[in-house]
């Protein structure tokens, strides 16, 4: 099998021509693909067969794309050779058709066979230049293989047109799988550089449609190696794909990431960017994807290759083996300019550049083992676990070399002797081998399930390459748990065939035989009616979002603050008795307000002054009713673009005057949150004004604001508006009686700082946040509501914060930190993000050089290389300048429950899948009528620097209350909310009267999406008729009575969550027929009321009147 003069690069054992023995692929660069046939004695003779001639070969994949029993091959296809081994090349350009193109390479013609179709010219880049197509072949019998076209019909587009043009991309990896879980194999195509990750799902008879665009929302940049497993024992496979990005901090500092992102425009979010760290990507089960990488813990792994899911403890739970390094580190920033600065200084030949590239260190780190924590998270336990060899490991593969039943790892390593691994686990194990019908002899392709074993349930696929530059031993493993348990093994073949064994005992290697198995019969499991129905299309609004440069303003910002909007909420404007919808608009847009007509119409009203444009962003907008009759809609304006001091903090627009009042003063502070709330107990409502941001200066505390009503008119309450000042980044509001007096407490949810409570002592505001326990919990905080989860009658506080999916993830060992202040004088403040560094044992900068730079042009002088940049901590950086720098702490970035015990508050994080992506909007109700509390949180944020990955793992999250405090995550299969944009302001409405309670939820630059409830058990509806000043009856508490026992308290609340109202007409479950509703109205009277057996709704009145209305 002597390859001479090969530059031999991936292979692969496979039984091609279906004798029962193992043949032999060998990639090449350059010299094709050689096929070596086992004549089932140890001798192998080379096929004449010549595959994927002069292409640059890297790793293959073999599997059965057609179903006709035979194996076929893809091959990822690199280069022969690039740009890069031509550092002199002169290029000379000229201009077709209005686009520049590269004319001639050193002379020669882009015509030319070998350079045809190689470059192109863009503005962004330069000269970008393009991998090779790869090859998939079509096995006809035998070794007989038989190109597949990509233009010819086999291969779609996302909309399921035929291509036109090949890919032409990086290919480094591929590998075969059922991603979609419909028994056919897929393809996952790793490329390198800027072209996209091909990700091709399998139509049938070899047809391949390239993956829904909605399906992944970003990708690695570099891709390396990808592999499959069900990392969380839920039945559906996810994937992880590797990439360059370091653990260490000084590498990440030093380590050049050369290609800019192309940042998506507002409200799009179908493109798929690729930024430089890992991808892990979680199933959701319904053909998309959360990307939570940065969650788990598996986002950076140094300079990675192969990536193998293994359960090494065999504990039920695949883990995560990762092999890395690279001969030269070609990314170091430090090299690379002294490298220009050589090249400047005279013209090098090509053999002097490529001298000079040895300057450029050895990266050999150790490779990485990650422990599956069975929470989707990982730990890294290479050492515990005696596979932290730092070397230059590529390829990796698994076998079972000692018999033992387990499978042991096997590590190319750059220059130097392989690694051979040995599983020294002695857990009870089930290993699986199968015997396939000929010529699929080996099961490729086919799908191995273990029942009863250490969790309930295992899976894995058989496959057979797949590894960069790699392929395993044709062998499964599971974990058996117990030497005790009765195990079942199930296989689904990819004939569709499926064959079960059972009684299986542990420390047994099972063969299994497809010659046995039965064809499948078809799943008769209906899908469940999802609880919502998307109905968007009939309101067709999308909000208005103008582009601003936040970073112009200020250059080291972590994101925007002028994509935070829009607000939304639920008032009867018309007085017909129906709610109506009130969604707020950006800068150069109108106030929507859409009239419900009761049975799911709505109609957008375009009366004065409704179609009077902004001036600037609205934020939160609430209804008001300034008399009786009177109607004035309230929307937070903010001055963070304009940046003037000057102008209405609150815009209100008055239906029956129709007009616009611009008269209520703002200030330097940026408005943010609104809320409504009788403060003083005299049955009139006050407005609460949130300082979101001063403009230009965050994350200076910025100050908020208190108005008192008076005949019809808002006025200054100067005393607590005093309280207020410099109360910090407010971003979400809500007035709540905690305590039970009759009177709302002022909570408010603020950035780098805590959940805030101001306890109100007869009109008074007075910070309790200490005292109630709250102030440890510092954090970046959206959104705060109330509500009663676990049912004891007190007010638990549920908040909103960005969760656990950010790249600052790996560095919340300690609090992450913040220094700002005008370090060099020139009227900007500037911002440095730290974490405190266990290596480095300081604190140091979240940023690099080049980033800081931007905002702080001193640093370029302070450091020389960026790796004394990377050496040095905060105070290093900015030396005597920290004398003047303010500070500020994060410990908490978990959406989190706050229960009320009293005297004090109980913290919760919700549930993991709540930590995904960031959580503005917090909604509490009943959604499925079975009379416990639930939770809805809107989700997303894609306005981050250039620099980060958006954050868009969430599509909008129903977390199911059991009545004791506990929330359970709902799939949005199972809600049917599926919200893919950035999800903004969200409210809770029975817009049609049905004792359902609908949703809405806006996106910021994208449709607003409206749902209609149709499968929760039909509630309770409850309008109150409250004073005057107070129609509505804000503030006041609801309690059904069900026997000897009650219901969740119900809060009236104007203005909570994020920036949004819900309907003063609540749903109340219920689970059984209640006989009273118990009401504590503002003043602090409570009222029981009969409830009749037949009520669907009731008007219950402050002075003791109950009407049945339904």
């Amino acid at each position: 099998m002597a390859c001479p003069n090969l530059d031999a690069t991936g292979a692969a054992f496979a039984d091609l021509d279906g004798d029962g023995d193992l043949d032999l692929i060998v990639n090449s660069v350059g010299g094709g693909t050689r096929v070596f046939l086992n004549d089932g004695k140890g001798h192998f003779t080379e096929s004449p067969l010549r595959l994927n001639p002069g292409r640059g070969g890297m790793s293959l994949a073999v599997g059965d794309v057609d179903g006709d029993g035979r194996l076929d091959l893809y091959i990822a296809n690199y280069r022969t050779s690039a740009l890069m081994d031509m550092p002199n090349a002169h290029a000379t350009f000229k201009r077709v058709n209005g686009k520049m193109v590269l004319d001639r390479l050193d002379g020669r013609p882009t015509t030319g066979p070998d350079l045809t179709n190689r470059f192109i010219v863009s503005a962004q880049r330069g000269i970008e230049e393009l991998g090779e197509p790869d090859i998939l072949y079509r096995n006809q019998g035998g070794t007989n293989f038989v190109p597949v076209s990509f233009t010819g019909g086999a291969f779609l587009d996302e909309d399921g047109k035929p291509l036109t043009e090949p890919p032409y991309d990086w290919g480094l990896s591929v590998m075969f799988r059922d991603i979609n879980g419909d028994g056919l194999p897929d393809i996952y195509v790793c490329d390198d550089f800027y072209s996209p990750d091909r990700i091709w799902i399998n139509q049938g008879s070899g047809k391949f449609q390239a993956i829904a665009r909605i399906a992944l929302r970003k990708t690695s940049r570099y891709s390396m190696g990808v592999d499959f497993a069900d990392i969380n024992r839920d039945g559906y496979d996810d994937f992880i794909v590797l990439d360059m990005l370091s653990r260490d901090h000084r590498q990440r500092m030093t380590q050049l990431i050369e290609m800019p992102v192309l940042i998506p425009a507002i409200g799009d979010w179908e493109s798929r960017p690729q930024y430089a760290l890992n991808t892990l990507f979680l199933n959701r089960g319904d053909g998309t994807f959360a990307e939570i990488a940065q969650f788990s813990g598996a986002d950076a792994s140094e300079w990675s290759w192969t990536p193998i899911f293994l359960d090494v403890d065999l504990d039920g739970w695949e883990d995560l083996l990762v092999s890395n390094g690279q001969e030269r580190a070609a990314r170091d920033i430090d090299v690379i300019e002294r490298l220009k600065a050589m090249r400047a200084e005279r013209r090098m030949s090509d053999a002097e550049i490529f001298q000079a590239r040895r300057l450029f260190p050895r990266l050999a780190s150790a490779n990485l083992a990650f422990r599956n924590q069975h929470d989707l998270t990982f730990k890294e336990v290479g050492h515990e676990w005696g596979f932290d060899f730092a070397g230059v490991s590529h390829g990796m593969c698994l076998a079972d070399l000692d018999n033992d039943g387990d499978l042991d790892v096997v590590v190319n390593n750059w220059n130097g002797p392989a690694g051979v691994f040995r599983n020294e686990s002695n857990a009870p194990r089930v290993g699986v081998r199968l015997k396939g019908r000929a010529p699929n002899t080996r099961g490729i392709g086919a799908k191995i399930w273990l029942y009863g074993g250490a969790v309930p349930m295992q899976s894995q696929e058989m496959i057979c390459g797949g590894r960069y530059l790699s392929s395993d031993d044709p062998m499964r493993v599971f974990a058996a748990g117990s030497v005790t348990n009765e195990m079942r093994i199930e296989v689904r073949w990819r004939s569709g065939r499926r064959s079960v064994a059972g009684g299986i005992k542990a420390n047994r290697i099972y063969e299994i035989e497809e010659a046995s198995a039965r064809l499948a019969k078809e799943d008769g499991k209906s899908q469940p009616k999802p609880m919502f129905e998307d109905v968007s299309q009939s309101l067709g609004h999308t909000h208005h979002q103008d582009a601003f440069d936040d970073f112009e303003r200020q250059p080291l910002l972590p994101r925007k603050l002028s994509q935070s909007g829009p607000g939304v909420g639920w008032y009867d404007v018309d007085g017909d008795g129906w709610e109506d919808l009130i969604i707020g608009s950006g800068k150069g847009g109108a106030l929507a307000v859409y009239r419900n007509d009761g049975r799911g119409g709505f109609q957008r009203m375009t009366d004065a002054p409704l179609a009077r444009i902004a001036t600037r962003d609205q934020t939160t907008v609430l209804g008001w009713n300034k008399a009786p009759g009177h109607v004035v809609i309230l929307a937070g304006s903010a001055n963070y673009e304009d940046g003037l001091a000057v102008g209405a903090c609150v815009r209100q627009y008055d239906l029956a005057g129709k007009a616009l009042d611009d008269s209520l003063p703002g200030r330097s502070s940026s408005s943010g949150p609104l809320a409504l709330g009788d403060v003083d107990g005299a049955g009139h409502l006050s407005l609460f004004v949130g300082g979101r941001v001063i403009p230009g200066r965050w994350p200076e505390a910025a100050s908020s604001l208190l108005f008192r009503e008076t005949t019809g008119k808002w006025e200054l309450d100067p005393e607590n508006s005093k309280r207020l000042e410099n109360v910090g980044l407010v971003s979400g509001a809500v007035f709540s009686d905690l305590d039970g007096d009759g009177l709302p407490e002022l909570i408010l949810a603020c950035e780098w700082g805590p959940i805030r409570v101001f306890h109100n002592n007869r009109g008074r505001l007075q910070e309790m946040t200490q005292q109630l326990g709250l102030i440890a919990y510092t954090g970046w905080w959206n959104g705060v509501t109330t509500g009663d989860l676990d049912g004891d009658g007190r007010l638990d506080i549920i908040a909103s914060n960005w969760g656990r999916n950010t790249r600052y993830e790996s560095h919340r060992v300690r609090p992450l930190q913040i220094y700002f202040g005008d370090f060099d004088r020139n009227g900007t403040l500037d911002v440095v993000e730290a974490y405190h560094d266990g290596d480095l044992k300081k604190v140091v900068p979240e940023q690099g050089l080049d980033f800081m730079t931007k905002g702080m042009p001193f640093l370029s002088e302070q450091f020389a290389t960026h790796a004394a940049y990377a050496a040095s901590g905060v105070s290093e950086m900015l030396g005597r300048r920290m004398e003047g720098a303010a500070r500020l702490e994060a410990t908490t970035l978990e959406s989190m429950v706050f229960l009320n015990r009293g005297d004090h508050f109980e913290a919760r994080p919700l549930p993991g899948e709540a930590q995904l992506a960031p959580a503005f909007a917090v909604c509490v109700g009943d959604y499925d009528g079975d009379g416990n509390e639930d939770v809805f949180l809107s989700q997303n944020f894609f306005a981050v620097n250039p620099d980060s990955p958006p954050c868009d793992a969430g599509r909008g999250l129903w977390l199911r209350g059991d009545g004791h405090g506990n929330l359970t995550a709902v799939p949005g299969q199972e809600s049917g909310v599926r919200v893919y944009g950035e999800q903004r302001g969200s409210a809770l409405c029975d817009y049609d009267g049905d004792g359902r309670v609908d949703l809405v939820v806006t996106q910021n630059g994208a449709q607003t999406k409206l749902y209609h409830n149709t499968a929760a058990r039909p509630g309770l509806r409850v309008r109150l008729k409250g004073t005057t000043g107070n129609p509505r009856g804000i503030g006041a508490q609801l309690r059904l009575v069900f026997g000897p026992r009650q219901g969740p308290v119900r809060e009236l609340h104007a203005g909570s969550g994020y920036w949004s109202e819900d309907s003063a007409i609540q749903v109340l479950g219920i689970p059984e027929p209640p006989s009273h509703l118990q009401v504590r109205w503002p003043n602090g009277r409570t009222i029981t009321y009969p409830v009749a057996k037949e009520a669907r709704e009731l008007l219950v009145e402050a002075d003791g009147g109950v009407r049945l209305m339904k």
